[in-house]
């Protein structure tokens, strides 16, 4: 499949993941209002910021295909990235929103509405739960096909979600017989998945944006690309980063010193293109040649 065609399939997830999250708010929203719960409030506040978590997924994976320009010579495949930290960030900032209004409410008293309402907001939260599971494990499986770290956070976003629905639920459920504690009790429940992701996605993001090495499953498979030419007698400095779902490699190779600079440029452009087939993502490899006697 090609970039376009990939980009495109990205797009269409990250659409459908914006549509899911209107639906799922205007819902919560709705309900939470009436029912006073504050366990469904807070999964509004959590699809809110789904919703704002999705938007930035799509508005990173447009900026990340832009094709390259004088002040971005890499490529905009780290706006893919940011989009990732920036949902990160918001999920942060709403579980602390969370725990302060749980708390204030177990502090000074609160009251849920045991009518109607309740059932329709017993309703919505299981409705939500399978939209949430089905939703993020085709998000999933959109971000192992194309490498997508702005839809692994979005994915992330509503896995936690069938957690934390699953928490509201009960403290709905508890409500109808009694036990209304169980609401903010459910609320903080909810808040701590948020910080746990947050926190998860921030480090797995941060190391991108400072350029750390890729896991090193990735190098090893590069390695093995280059021991498996044997027109290539040692090499060294092997580097790789990621930007988006690129990953850029530069490495320095030894070859025979009798070989015509031809035979030499034509073994880096042999091994540039195996690494690229075997390695997932590999955008682009500079092959530094050196002859066999360097040191």
């Amino acid at each position: 499949m090609d970039d376009a065609s990939g980009a495109a399939q990205k797009l269409h997830a990250a659409t459908f993941s914006v549509f899911v999250n209107v639906l799922l708010l205007s819902m919560k929203i709705i309900v939470g209002v009436a029912s006073g719960s504050l366990g469904m409030l807070a999964e509004a506040a959590h699809s809110l910021l789904d919703l704002l978590a999705s938007g930035f997924a799509y508005t990173g994976i447009r900026s990340a295909n832009r094709p390259l320009d004088e002040e971005h010579p890499y490529g905009h495949e780290k706006f893919e990235n940011f989009s990732s930290l920036v949902q990160t960030a918001l999920l942060g900032v709403t579980s602390i929103w969370i725990f302060y209004e749980a708390g204030l409410r177990l502090l000074t008293g609160f009251a849920i509405q045991i009518d109607n309402t309740l059932y329709y907001a017993i309703a919505i939260m299981v409705f939500a739960i399978i939209a949430d599971f089905s939703v993020s494990r085709y998000l999933f499986q959109n971000a192992r096909k194309y490498g997508s770290s702005a839809l692994e956070a979005d994915a992330y976003h509503f896995s936690t979600d069938i957690y934390s629905s699953a928490a509201v639920l009960l403290g709905l459920v508890a409500a109808k017989f009694g036990y209304a504690v169980v609401d903010p009790l459910a609320a903080i429940f909810v808040a701590i998945i948020m910080l746990t992701t947050s926190i998860r996605l921030g480090r797995k993001t941060t190391r991108v944006l400072v350029d750390a090495a890729p896991p090193k499953e990735i190098t090893s498979k590069i390695r093995d690309v280059i021991t498996d030419n044997r027109d290539i007698t040692a090499f060294h400095s092997l580097r790789a980063r990621q930007a988006g779902s690129s990953i850029f490699v530069d490495v320095s190779i030894h070859v025979r010193p009798n070989l015509s600079l031809e035979d030499a440029h034509n073994i880096a452009n042999e091994l540039e293109k195996d690494i690229k087939t075997r390695v997932s993502n590999v955008k682009e490899a500079i092959i530094h040649i050196e002859p066999e006697t360097s040191t």
